[in-house]
């Protein structure tokens, strides 16, 4: 649907979620986020045809981060906008470019040492791998700053916003005091399309996301746009960033308690167990996305003193310093 003129939010869904591009339309056309493999053929091109654009007509696709579901219809969508150039935050493009990489890097990173990852569900592997895509290049790579032009007279404004990946990236739409986050903020879950409950938190770096979150404040928004949570108006948007402030408090002092609780250490697979239920609602087959934030907690403890990292055989544990 075309939420402001010339500009389109295109819907689908993941799972139990909604999934959401968003189009610029101008002399340059702007796509943000390429969705799954089967996201081109089956939502993006249906939508371009319907408002009468032709994919040739496609200038840049922006994947605002590395998650398969962002940046996997990259390689069928070049096949149908063969001119089209590809762009990512630079801090993500190795990722994003190989398969192997993301799962390696971002879904798997820590089972040598936590014995937590996505491998460890087989068929939510197999089914994000699909989504995945095959391997792809990046043609550029964008570090906030940058402007993006539509046309003479608009442009969006390239953001750096890390925190859920390294090199996240948001676009601020001055023109209606918009900007538009992909996965850059969580609130206090992820929202199934009905609005319950479907994903917790998924940031990674504590001082990243809180920075991230000041970032967007600091902004004349009266809008936020995302990839999988409902548009929050001027108000609302005030209340989510709130929102996700709360939450990254509330999980800093669940994981505070742990380390009480086990005074000898606690593992990365014990602290999600223990906290998870404590922090929310969402289906425990989706706890294992804890493993995010709560490591980015107890690796910020670890980082400021007050706990310590303890090698013994097995998994690694923290204690309280």
């Amino acid at each position: 649907m075309e939420i402001f003129p010339h500009v389109h939010q295109i819907r689908s869904g993941i799972a139990d979620r909604d999934l959401f591009q968003y189009l610029f339309i101008g002399d340059n056309v702007l796509l943000l986020d390429t969705g799954t493999s089967t996201t081109p053929e089956e939502v993006i091109l249906p939508y371009l045809r319907k408002i009468g654009i032709s994919p040739d007509r496609l200038s840049l696709a922006v994947n605002t981060h590395a998650d398969a579901d962002h940046h996997g219809g990259n390689a069928p969508l070049r096949r149908f906008a063969e001119n089209m150039l590809l762009a990512c935050g630079d801090a993500d493009r190795s990722v994003i470019e190989n398969p192997d990489r993301l799962f390696a890097l971002r879904y798997n990173h820590w089972m040598a040492d936590h014995g937590v990852g996505l491998s460890l569900l087989p068929e939510a592997s197999k089914w994000v791998r699909e989504m995945a895509g095959p391997a792809h290049r990046i043609d550029i790579t964008l570090r906030g700053g940058e402007r993006i032009a539509l046309d003479d007279a608009r442009a969006v404004r390239v953001l750096h916003v890390p925190g859920h990946s390294n090199g996240h990236l948001a676009f601020y739409y001055d023109r209606h005091r918009a900007v538009f986050v992909g996965d850059a903020l969580h609130g206090s879950y992820c929202p199934s399309a009905k609005g319950d409950p479907s994903l917790p938190p998924a940031y990674f770096s504590i001082l990243a996301y809180l920075s991230t979150v000041q970032l967007i404040e600091s902004l004349d928004v009266e809008w936020i746009y995302s990839a999988h949570w409902p548009a929050y108006p001027l108000g609302k948007a005030a209340e989510f960033l709130d929102e996700c402030r709360r939450f990254v408090q509330l999980a800093d002092g669940q994981v505070r308690n742990a380390l009480q609780r086990h005074p000898a250490g606690v593992t990365l697979r014990e602290c999600m167990d223990e906290c998870g239920p404590l922090l929310g609602k969402w289906p425990a087959s989706n706890q294992w996305l804890l493993m995010y934030p709560l490591h980015g907690h107890l690796a910020h403890l670890e980082e400021i003193g007050e706990a310590v990292r303890v090698h013994n055989g097995g998994h690694v544990k923290w204690k309280a310093a």
